[in-house]
């Protein structure tokens, strides 16, 4: 069975037939330069770079199902953040990191977002983050051309290989990356303070997000798209805050790409047990959640699974610090417990850490065959 087979009846919740029919997908983005020998620095300013290393670190672990086909650098970018970089504020092999900044000079931005528009102010705000800052928005409309460039190369070197890319174009909810923009701080006391306002940005910006999105899946002829909600989880709000505010246009979202054809793959940082029954709303099957550790993935399959796919959720500590057998133990009991009743992918938590150990990652690759 292709992993475009084994990938199209896991979303469609199909049963295996045998654990070599479950599809495994450790999360890859920076780990691949450690076991190339290839250094951080060297991936985030060449993105061939990347593929390479990508292409030595299948080589040691064997070729996963599926795959992100976004470089470093493009990863970083799409994040809209601040960020410090190997080989310019770090060393040539340290993991780059991101700064939350508040952007907002007060309550008036709000209306500010409403008389620029989403996207007008989304590449004003692309701008403001690089370093140094960009004064002609043509840069960063180049650079967003140059983002989808190296996807369309990452995910054809990819498929090629025999491994699927996981998605095929993405969206972020208004309400995370106002979050992001605000810092999280201030961004929770306007939901308490002017709730009116930030639901007044979010109703107009929606649809204009989902219209984006759309177009891009349209463009690449997809079936996935993903949705990166990492500011909507129990971690950082109350369910009555998610019920009110962050839900109703996640919902929209959802639904509008799979009326467009695609199943919405969310990342599901931190812990999402408490909002997961707000998903038996939506059509089923619509939805594929990325689950990272935090959330107890076999209480989540007793809500959602049958009605909804998900993968995980091997923890990035695990691959980290623990053993080749605690990894295969933990990997046996999501096979047999999830993997075996249909609609479950085998994948690392989130990102394989840059400071996983080869021989873990290998104990996950090989719980599949």
């Amino acid at each position: 069975m292709t992993s475009a087979e084994k990938l199209d009846r896991m979303f469609r919740l199909e049963k295996p037939r045998d654990r070599t029919e479950i599809p495994v997908f450790p999360h890859i983005i920076t780990w691949c330069g450690k076991v190339a020998g290839i250094t951080q620095a060297e991936m985030m300013a060449d993105h061939r770079k990347w593929l390479q290393a990508m292409e030595k670190c299948f080589e040691a672990i064997g070729k996963p199902d599926a795959t992100m086909p976004l470089p470093p650098a493009d990863t970083v970018f799409s994040m809209g953040l601040l960020a410090r970089l190997p080989g310019r504020e770090l060393g040539d092999d340290e993991l780059y990191q991101f700064i939350e900044k508040d952007w907002f000079s007060g309550e008036d931005e709000y209306d500010r977002i409403l008389e620029t528009g989403w996207q007008n102010y989304t590449i004003m705000h692309q701008c403001r983050v690089q370093q140094p800052p960009v004064t002609n928005p043509q840069e960063i409309f180049a650079r967003f051309g140059e983002v989808g460039a190296h996807g369309a190369e990452a995910a054809m070197f990819f498929l090629q290989r025999g491994v699927e890319p996981i998605t095929h174009a993405s969206a972020a909810p208004v309400f995370d990356t106002l979050s992001l923009m605000h810092s999280l701080e201030p961004f929770l006391m306007d939901l308490v303070l002017i709730p009116g306002k930030v639901m007044d940005v979010i109703n107009a910006a929606t649809p204009s997000v989902i219209e984006k999105a759309v177009g891009m899946l349209r463009q690449a002829h997809g079936t996935r798209i993903a949705i990166w909600a990492m500011r909507s989880s129990a971690t950082f709000i109350s369910p009555a805050m998610f019920e009110e505010y962050a839900w109703p246009p996640l919902k929209k979202m959802i639904e509008a790409f799979w009326a467009a054809g695609a199943v919405s793959v969310i990342h599901c940082d931190a812990n999402w047990l408490p909002m997961l029954g707000y998903f038996l709303e939506l059509p089923k099957r619509s939805v594929h959640f990325e689950l990272d550790g935090a959330t107890d993935i076999f209480k989540a399959y007793d809500i959602v699974g049958g009605w909804h796919s998900m993968r995980g959720d091997v923890p990035a500590a695990m691959l980290a610090y623990g053993t080749p057998d605690e990894v295969s133990e933990y990997c046996e009991k999501l096979v047999t417990q999830l993997g075996m009743k249909g609609g479950f992918m085998l994948g690392s938590g989130c990102e394989v850490p840059l400071n996983a150990k080869l021989e873990n990652v290998k104990a996950l690759m090989n719980a599949v065959k």
